[in-house]
């Protein structure tokens, strides 16, 4: 059933790709609500405010939304993702930037060939089931650089669930504007349980903020 259900999710956003950046923003109901702006704004600061470096890895680059943001902070970005349509929308997006190399590979049996000074995802890590969520955390322990840093962005599982409720399974159904319907695995996350398990596989001086959308951590791994 997992695996029928992860298909399910990278065939939701190969097919959704076109359209994702015209419905990506909160429901109508929400989408004046300051505080959800002030938040993403507040985490795209801290993106920004980081130490130069010189290569970035993006998890789940999408169509390259936050690739714009880590442009800022690294030389070099190196963005992967699971549909190619993405890709194709990222690449116009930034004007074919040579600083950026993509990549179109399953982020579920990918494993880093060399660590970065930096590596990203947002809004990835509730796409992963609770029962992979341990072999993807070590690939991307593998994937930070020793003094690298580590930069994550979700909604928390005590948030007010932005992107809607999810089922027991941590599944959603998303429906595309042409009517079709896709299940996706949604699984809202305790930030703090995240970083206990960052703790423990060598990440530290962290810098985190919890808010009622979204949350981001960032830390350092250490020797």
């Amino acid at each position: 059933m997992a695996e029928d259900i992860l298909k399910d999710q990278l065939d939701y956003y190969r097919a959704r790709a076109r359209e994702y950046d015209r419905t990506v923003d909160p429901a109508p109901d929400e989408k004046n609500l300051p505080q959800v702006e002030t938040e993403l704004a507040l985490i795209r600061e801290a993106l920004r405010s980081l130490p130069p470096c010189k290569e970035a890895l993006e998890l789940a680059c999408g169509t390259g939304i936050w690739t714009q943001d880590l442009l800022k902070v690294a030389e070099e970005v190196t963005a992967l993702d699971g549909a190619p349509e993405m890709l194709d929308v990222a690449r116009t997006k930034l004007g074919g930037s040579a600083r950026v190399r993509y990549e179109c590979i399953d982020l579920f049996t990918w494993q880093p060939g060399r660590p970065y000074d930096l590596v990203f995802f947002a809004f990835w890590l509730s796409h992963v089931p609770l029962e992979r969520l341990g072999r993807f955390l070590e690939k991307v322990t593998r994937a930070t650089r020793v003094g690298g840093r580590l930069f994550i962005v979700d909604e928390p599982a005590n948030g007010k669930r932005l992107s809607g409720p999810t089922s027991p399974e941590s599944t959603q159904t998303r429906q595309l504007e042409d009517g079709r319907s896709f299940q996706i695995i949604k699984a809202y996350y305790d930030p703090a349980a995240i970083q206990r398990n960052l703790a423990r596989r060598g990440f530290g001086e962290f810098q985190t903020f919890s808010g009622d959308y979204f949350f981001y951590i960032c830390a350092t791994k250490r020797e």
